[in-house]
């Protein structure tokens, strides 16, 4: 739902009021945090306003709030559509602007909600948001909002910082995590979402929903080198060559690399042998599977990079995708591929196993938020209702209740 922003303009837009109506960069910092903190329905002339530019309006708002409990009713009823990996759950609401004069990444924390309880009962957590930019070229270390103690559903309104180069803005990714205090030991990770600050048109006010997903590991980095050949009738041939400059977990122990190689559909795995204490593994090793020429374009494989140090024990070095659909059966394909921490990647619920019923829900869902339908949904909420739905053909139903016009 969240995350979907516009593409970055070149070289960005730079500030063309006349510099005497701004005494001081400390003053421009100071509108600008004014006008980010100012209710999106503030109807003051836009002169009040110089950085706060196509705020969201009251109808946006609106329309948010139906998707938000349109989202809540059907992962109530199967919760496959919106499923998140591993214990993250929830959404944080944030604003982001670049002020091209002091070279400053301004992000306001609004909100979050429907996080996950932490605390020993299960019902509540005491959340609050850590950001820090990747890469961080000026030292600016991680910066986190307050705590709001005994909340799944906290409100900020707090504005952070971040020194960074107008040049370096389309490398720069923003981390944002969620997390819950323990005063009696470590805080509690919650979920986290990573964003591509260069995709984002930061001359307007970019405010969005973003919703949590498994914690990635940046750290990974290296390539690996394998190759592809099409024997016909219905065989893939899966080379793995080496792996380079792999990430050394352990400061006094190298990685003893190997592959596992999978192909979503096929009734196979393989396993390349272990190679012990290296950063740059060599195989040479073949497999192949059984894929008919027609199913290559709904194909794709998947090549885990694992380190076995210890007996019992892995560590993820990181993954590779590869789609089937643009390969050339009579050339084949040789090449190297960079890892990454792909475990959040919509290929991880692969499509050979959605089934019939979840692709319904998620048919009707789109249908539902395209026509606003139901009225019921998509109206102004106010006062204190039970919306509820159901699904005879799953089997299912879900409700959700609307209190002082807000969803719980």
């Amino acid at each position: 739902m969240g995350g979907n922003t516009s593409q970055v303009e070149a070289g960005g837009t730079a500030d063309t009021r006349d510099p005497q109506k701004i005494n001081s960069d400390n003053e421009r910092v100071a509108r600008l945090a004014r006008a980010m903190t100012a209710r999106p329905n503030d109807k003051r002339p836009r002169n009040d306003h110089p950085f706060w530019e196509d705020q969201e309006d009251e109808d946006h708002d609106g329309y948010k709030e139906s998707m938000y409990i349109l989202k809540q009713l059907y992962k109530r009823m199967d919760p496959t559509v919106m499923k998140t990996l591993g214990d993250a759950k929830g959404e944080v609401k944030l604003s982001m602007k670049y002020d091209w004069q002091r070279k400053l990444l301004l992000v306001k924390v609004v909100s979050a909600r429907d996080l996950s309880a932490k605390d020993l009962r299960g019902k509540a957590s005491d959340p609050y948001i850590k950001l820090d930019l990747v890469p961080d070229s000026h030292s600016e270390g991680a910066k986190s909002t307050s705590v709001v103690t005994r909340s799944l559903s906290p409100t900020y309104n707090e504005i952070l910082t971040f020194k960074v180069l107008e040049e370096d803005l389309v490398d720069t990714q923003l981390r944002v995590q969620v997390m819950s205090h323990d005063p009696m030991g470590k805080d509690d990770f919650m979920g986290e979402r990573i964003i591509p600050v260069g995709e984002m048109n930061l001359s307007k006010v970019c405010t969005d929903w973003y919703t949590l997903q498994a914690e990635t590991d940046l750290d990974i980095k290296g390539e690996l080198e394998i190759g592809l050949q099409f024997l016909l009738p219905d065989t893939l041939q899966v080379s793995i060559f080496g792996a380079s400059q792999l990430v050394c977990r352990d400061p006094d122990k190298l990685p003893c690399p190997y592959v596992k190689v999978i192909i979503p559909g096929v009734p196979k795995v393989e396993q390349t042998k272990i190679v012990k204490n290296t950063l740059d593994p060599e195989w040479n090793e073949v497999f192949n599977f059984p894929v008919a020429e027609e199913e290559l374009s709904s194909r794709y494989i998947v090549l885990h990079l694992l380190d076995k140090a210890f007996v019992g024990e892995t560590d993820a070095l990181g993954q590779i995708f590869i789609d089937l659909m643009n390969l050339d059966i009579n050339v084949g394909y040789t090449g190297k591929f960079a890892l990454a921490d792909l475990k959040n990647s919509n290929k991880v619920r692969t499509k050979w196993s959605q089934t019939a019923t979840v692709q319904e829900f998620r048919e009707a869902m789109y249908a539902h938020a395209v026509n606003r339908y139901p009225k019921l949904v998509f109206q102004k909420h106010k006062g204190n209702k039970v919306v509820t739905v159901s699904s005879r053909k799953a089997g299912s139903s879900a409700k959700i209740r609307i209190i002082d016009g807000m969803a719980i």
